[in-house]
């Protein structure tokens, strides 16, 4: 059995990572072919990171995604 952080298969395909403004939160995301994934947030707010919402791995909607951060 192999315990890992970084997925077995597909470390070859580069990774886009992009900061967006969700739902009020600056979060970064993952860009892929199915949407954009959340890797992380940035808050100085302890509660935020306990959101069920804003669990790493999640999805995002798309309506929610405010703007793209440069």
């Amino acid at each position: 059995m192999y315990y890992s952080v970084a997925p077995i298969y597909g470390l070859e395909d580069p990774v886009e990572y992009v900061e967006l403004d969700y739902d009020g939160y600056s979060v970064l995301a993952c860009k892929t072919y199915g949407g954009y994934i959340l890797e992380r947030i940035y808050s100085t707010n302890p509660k935020d990171y306990l959101r069920s919402d804003l669990k790493p791995g999640k999805l995002l909607e798309n309506h929610l995604i405010k703007q793209i951060i440069k």
